[in-house]
């Protein structure tokens, strides 16, 4: 239900959150500033109050104390990088030193060794390094990750060019582009931490992969709806599809919030629809599936339950 103040959609389901929560958000903050994340980024007080150890919790409920607390450390630093690339946006030469600073997450990710004294550096090789480990057995899980990772971190350099040359999106490009800014990184974990192992061919299947994208967005237009008030200052360059819709079909912001509104609502039926048209695995490989699938949605409604009842980040 949409709430005007705060512009807030939730897709159903109960409220869940780790027993661990508390462990996992001081584990979280100890890790940014054993990185110097923390203060070299942002102040303490600002990982502290992000509660991104929280959100873990939240998104992966039933997962171990050292699993929440890796996905913790991951959105942590996701968040950092983000900041980070807004930053990298005000002027050509921070926009240059920051694509140049994704192109070695990206080489880091493919395995290269680090040798440099970069707190980001350093801290994503100590996630990719944890994260092989859990997956060792099951090399495609982690394949999926780097690719999710790589796919945010080329986006992240469009989005720099973008708002520096005050490019204007319409609603076709956000689309099109949206699906990469971040929910997907988070969907390997679940088979990861569950220990599910699914083969590559159903991951890959078409009605598998809607399931997912459709998830994806769910979740990016609920960020749209949270965060609409800190990004309105972006309209001519921001990703948010309230600004977009706004600027291309000359609404009013209140009409603005209602078509995105009613694309959340288009999305959950998607979604709905794409389920019922899952194709019999197995008796074994569908349960693992359905396993995954929940999995993938409490993500997307962790994710709202952090923004809106943990931290009202956006508000």
């Amino acid at each position: 239900m949409l709430n005007r103040k705060y512009a807030m959609v939730t897709i159903p389901g109960d409220v869940k959150i780790s027993d661990y929560s508390e462990t996992v958000q001081a584990n979280t903050v100890n890790w940014a500033q054993e990185f110097n994340l923390s203060p070299f980024f942002k102040p303490l007080k600002w990982y502290d109050r992000a509660l991104f150890g929280v959100q873990a919790a939240r998104e992966y409920p039933f997962a171990s104390l050292e699993h929440i607390t890796l996905a913790g450390e991951l959105l942590t630093w996701l968040f950092t990088v983000d900041d980070s690339c807004d930053r990298g946006s005000e002027d050509k030469i921070r926009a240059v030193q920051m694509t140049a600073q994704l192109d070695v997450f990206i080489s880091i990710l493919q395995g290269r060794i680090y040798q440099g004294n970069g707190q980001l550096e350093l801290a994503l090789g100590n996630i990719v390094g944890k994260l092989r480990t859990i997956c060792s057995d099951r090399p495609f899980l982690y394949q999926q990750f780097s690719t999710h990772v790589e796919d945010y971190l080329t986006e992240c350099k469009l989005e720099i060019k973008m708002q520096l040359y005050r490019h204007k999106t319409s609603i076709d490009d956000y689309y099109k582009e949206r699906p990469f800014t971040g929910f997907y990184i988070m969907f390997p974990l679940v088979a990861m931490f569950a220990g599910l192992r699914i083969p590559k061919e159903v991951y890959t299947h078409p009605v598998v992969k809607k399931i997912e994208l459709e998830l994806n967005l769910l979740g990016c237009l609920s960020n749209d709806l949270h965060s609409i008030s800190r990004e309105a200052a972006l309209e001519e360059a921001g990703f948010n599809l309230i600004l977009i819709a706004k600027r291309e079909y000359n609404l009013t912001m209140d009409d603005a919030i209602d078509f995105v509104s009613s694309e959340h609502g288009r999305h959950l039926e998607e979604f709905e629809t794409a389920r019922t048209l899952l194709p019999d695995f197995g008796d074994h490989v569908n349960t693992q599936l359905a396993k995954y699938i929940a999995g993938v949605y409490q993500i997307v409604r962790g994710y709202d339950d952090w923004a809106v009842l943990d931290t009202g980040r956006y508000s």
